[in-house]
Parts: structure tokens; C-alpha cells; sequence
């Protein structure tokens, strides 16, 4: 059987916009939505979507962004570390100034129980995670 593709950033954009792939590309999301096919989704996927939806969507507030994405990951057809890109998306909905790859960062270090190599120690601090107040030498 063929592993899953990959998703690609293009797909959800061109699915919001009116251009020569928009219903191609809607298409292909209603599948996935219903399970019909399957690709995998990756985190730097997620991140340019992050900020690239309020390019094509400027009405979008981060909590509708942060929605959209969510839904996308409950999706049937949706494949990847949905548990790790789901409390991604939640910790980067729910902290205002947590850049998006810190929010991974502390949703990677919560599950593997590791520590979080930064000099941002407060950001991730408050999310739960050690980060080591001097680096390891």
C-alpha cells in the first residue's frame, strides 16, 4: 500500500481564493474531510498557515485561524502527529505572544518529556516545560 502524501501549504490556500485550482482544491479538502482519501499533515505546514490565511483572509482573528486549523486536523482523511499539532495550535490560540514554533516546541518537549533547549526560558517556562536556565556546555 502507498504511504500518504504530504499536504501542502497551497492546497488550503487556493481553496480560499476564486484562481484556476480554487474548486480543484476544495474538492480535494472535502475529501479529506470525509476520509475518502488520506495525506499527511506536518507542522511546517500548520506554522505557514498560521500567518499566511490573515494574507488571504484579513478579517481572520488568530481564535478563527486557530479553529480553522483545528478542524482541519480532526479531519478523517488528515494523517500526522495530530495530537502534537492539535496541542500546537491550542497553545499558540491560547498565549497571545507564543510565537507558533514555540508553541510546537513546548507541545513536542510536553510529550517527550524532554527539555527545551532557548533563551525565550519564560515563554516556554509558562508553558509547562524545562528549559534550563543556562545551557549545557
Amino acid at each position: 500500500m502507498p504511504s500518504d502524501g504530504l499536504l501542502d501549504t497551497s492546497i488550503f490556500i487556493h481553496a480560499q481564493t476564486h484562481d484556476s485550482h480554487s474548486g480543484e482544491c476544495r474538492s480535494f479538502l472535502a475529501a479529506l474531510e470525509r476520509g475518502d482519501v488520506h495525506a499527511r499533515i506536518e507542522a511546517p505546514v500548520l506554522h505557514e498557515l498560521s500567518y499566511a490565511l490573515r494574507h488571504y483572509r484579513k478579517e481572520m482573528t488568530r481564535l478563527q485561524i486557530a479553529a480553522y486549523l483545528l478542524m482541519v486536523l480532526s479531519w478523517a482523511g488528515v494523517r500526522g502527529e495530530k495530537d502534537v499539532l492539535a496541542d500546537t495550535v491550542r497553545r499558540w490560540r491560547d498565549t497571545p505572544d507564543l510565537a507558533f514554533v514555540d508553541a510546537y516546541l513546548a507541545a513536542v518537549a510536553s510529550e517527550r518529556k524532554c527539555p527545551v533547549f532557548t533563551k525565550n526560558i519564560a515563554e516556554l517556562r509558562k508553558q509547562g516545560v524545562a528549559v534550563p536556565g543556562r545551557l549545557p556546555a
